[in-house]
Order: structure tokens, then C-alpha cells, then sequence
């Protein structure tokens, strides 16, 4: 072990030795030898336990294994495994204590000790073998948190003194914003947005759907539709029919602004928003095939596109976890690069802390002039997470 080892005496082990030291004094002033016979089978079993702690914890090591997603809201587990390196002596009744806190870099509450607030219990770790146990942790805002230091105590077997030693085993971790669900009427929405207008899309794989039925064969289907049992059956061609697919693109605008002194409640839009994203970046992915461009007007600002995949959920989840928002008004400044960027046909959604301001955004140095943004920003689904059209379409736990 790594740690410096401190050895203590336990309160117990200090009546313990309250006790053997008046039993010593009344030997000594009285001079009575059955006193100092008691005394010293008293001291065997305080020195025994002091040196059995001390070598319980010698060449054991303590190391912590966490999952590789970690979102906010959601508990999940950490494991603690201890490895004994000795060859005859087991380790009993290990203690290990660890601390989890948000990640203080840069500020100074983080020079203070930490005190534990999760440990787990390794009853026995045999000689040369592989114990491990495990802690619930449920940790509720997104953002960077650290685990660590470890501290490792024994009091076995007596509960006399206690040997302990502090692992600087840390870990830094990025949890993910809290996922919500998407109710029906979120595709309502969209496709109720999309009727008139020209939606970019295109055909996922050779074959056209999910297959739903069988219909008559007709001229220019393919052969590999048929379907031989059915047209044996029937006597004529049959092929399998279907369901046509399109996937559209959508470009997700998060606008992140607070006022310069905000209250709880303004706090609480900006992680609601965050949410909205999270999960709705989350669900295309899952579904695959169409293209996602996010755009964040918050303190930190940039324009990403990609098609919907797992990797990029978990490069958008990271970066979502680490925004904050701003008092600034950088979404006029957003949206027209994002306008510049995206094929037209492209569903615009800007996700807000505020309400509408796209008239104001209309009028800004950013669209003046430009016909095409211009017309692109008549389109946009403004969605403000203080509306009841919000809580239509998004449930946030």
C-alpha cells in the first residue's frame, strides 16, 4: 500500500488501556503480583491486535473502477477492488472510504480535506487473491466531479486500534445531463412544420422501410421481394411490401441565456434546456440515419454537424455537460452561421431559456440582406421551456 499507515487506539482500545493502566497503578502501590500478572496478559492481546492491523494492510492495494457513461439523476455503480499481494496472511474486515465531490479546480474550497461520503466493506481478501465490492452513487447536476482521495482502515480482530491510510487514488469524471423522454407530439411538431416545404432527406439502404405486408407483384419490383411460399399459395406473384422511410434533417439551436444575476428559477430553465437537448440528440441517434447539426449560443459557442450516431451522442453529451449559460445575446451571431452551414430544407429547432426572439434576430446585422436566412429564420420552431407546448412534447424527470 501506497498510503502511509497511521495506527490509532480505538475508543474501545482506550477504556481498554484506561483500565490496564489503573490495574497497573494498584499493582504498583500495593504491590500485589496477581495485579501485575493480569496486567500483563491484558497488554498480549493490545499488542497482538496493534501488530495484526499493521500487517493487514501491508502490500494490499486499493483500486476503484468506474462505469464510462455516468448521467445525471441515474445511479450507477462503483467498484472497489483490493488485491492481497501477500503470500500466507489474509486481510479481515477492510474498511475503504471514498469521497465524491464536485471537481474544484479552480477554487480554493478544494484545498480543504474531504471528508468520505461512500465506502464498501471487504470482509476477507485472502492471500495473493482478488476481492472486489461495490457503492451506489446517484449524483445530481452535470459537470465534473472527482473521486478520491481512498482511505483504508482495519480494526480486526479485536476493535482495539485501528490501522488506516490515505490512497491518493483520484479519478476525474464528466457527468452527462440528466435524460428526459420525448412525448408523440413531438413528431406532431415536426411534421406539422414540414407540410408546404421542401425537407432534405435521403433513401436508407437498398431496401426502402420495414417490411409490413405482401402485396401483387408489379412491373419494375425487384425479384429478391418475392415471396415463393405465398405465390406458390396464391398462384401468382406475391412480393413483400415496405413501409417507405425518410430521414430528415434537423439542426438543434440551444440558446443558454441567463440574466447577469440569476435566480433559481432562471438556473433551473438552463438545465431543463440542456435536458431537452441532451435527450433529443440522444433519441436520433438512436434511431440513426439522419444528419443532426447543433448549434450553441451559451458562454461557450460553436457549430458541429454530423450524421446521427452513438459516437457523436457522446461527443454532444460531453459538451453539453460542461456548458453554461451567459447573459450575452450571441444567438443572432449563432444562428446566421448556422444558416450559412446547413443544405436547405433543414429543419431549424432553437431550444430557449427566453421567448421568441427571432423578430429581433430578423433585424440584426447577421440577416440583413440575406433573403435566404431571411426566409429560412419564417420556419424555425422556437421552443421556450417556460411554454406548455414545451411540456407537450418533453417530459423531464
Amino acid at each position: 500500500m501506497a498510503g502511509r499507515r497511521v495506527v490509532t487506539i480505538c475508543r474501545e482500545g482506550a477504556y481498554y488501556v484506561l483500565l490496564l493502566a489503573f490495574i497497573v497503578g494498584g499493582a504498583t502501590t500495593r504491590d500485589i503480583n496477581l495485579l501485575f500478572v493480569l496486567a500483563g496478559m491484558m497488554i498480549g492481546p493490545l499488542l497482538f491486535n496493534w501488530r495484526f492491523v499493521v500487517q493487514s494492510l501491508r502490500r494490499l492495494s486499493i483500486s476503484r473502477r468506474l462505469p464510462e457513461r455516468i448521467f445525471a439523476g441515474r445511479p450507477f455503480r462503483v467498484e472497489i477492488c483490493g488485491r492481497n499481494e501477500r503470500r500466507r496472511l489474509g486481510s479481515w474486515m477492510v474498511v475503504v472510504d471514498d469521497c465524491v465531490q464536485p471537481d474544484f479546480a479552480d477554487c480554493e474550497s478544494r484545498k480543504r480535506d474531504l471528508r468520505p461520503n461512500a465506502g464498501v466493506v471487504l470482509p476477507h481478501v485472502p492471500a495473493g487473491g482478488l476481492v472486489t465490492a461495490a457503492y451506489q452513487v446517484t449524483l445530481p447536476h452535470r459537470g465534473r466531479y472527482r473521486f478520491g482521495p481512498l482511505r483504508v482502515s482495519t480494526r480486526f480482530p479485536m476493535g482495539l486500534v485501528k490501522a488506516s491510510a490515505k490512497l491518493k487514488r483520484f479519478e476525474r469524471v464528466v457527468v452527462w445531463p440528466r435524460l428526459g423522454q420525448l412525448a408523440p407530439h413531438w413528431l406532431e411538431l415536426l411534421d406539422s412544420r414540414r407540410l408546404g416545404r421542401q425537407t432534405a432527406h435521403w433513401r436508407q439502404g437498398p431496401i426502402d422501410g420495414d417490411y409490413y405486408g405482401l402485396r401483387e407483384w408489379r412491373p419494375g419490383d425487384s425479384k429478391r421481394w418475392i415471396h415463393w411460399r405465398t405465390s406458390a399459395k396464391v398462384g401468382k406473384l406475391a412480393v413483400r411490401q415496405f413501409e417507405q422511410q425518410q430521414n430528415r434533417d434537423l439542426a438543434l439551436v440551444l440558446d443558454l441565456w441567463q440574466p447577469e444575476a440569476p435566480r433559481d428559477e432562471d438556473r433551473g430553465r438552463v438545465e431543463i434546456a440542456v435536458s431537452f437537448a441532451a435527450t433529443l440528440v440522444d433519441e436520433l441517434a438512436q434511431r440513426g440515419g439522419s444528419r443532426v447539426t447543433l448549434a450553441l449560443a451559451a458562454r461557450q459557442c460553436g457549430v458541429w454537424s454530423s450524421g446521427a450516431s452513438a459516437l457523436f451522442a457522446q461527443q454532444t453529451l460531453q459538451r453539453l455537460a460542461l456548458i453554461d449559460a451567459a447573459s450575452e445575446n450571441r444567438l443572432a451571431e449563432t444562428l446566421g452561421e448556422l444558416m450559412a452551414e446547413i443544405p436547405l430544407g433543414t429543419q431549424v429547432v432553437v431550444i430557449s431559456t427566453r421567448g421568441s426572439q427571432l423578430d429581433h434576430i430578423g433585424r440584426s446585422d447577421s440577416f440583413a440582406g440575406g433573403h435566404r436566412r431571411q426566409r429560412a429564420l419564417g420556419s424555425v420552431i422556437w421552443l421556450d421551456v417556460r411554454s406548455e407546448e414545451v411540456g407537450r412534447v418533453f417530459v423531464w424527470e
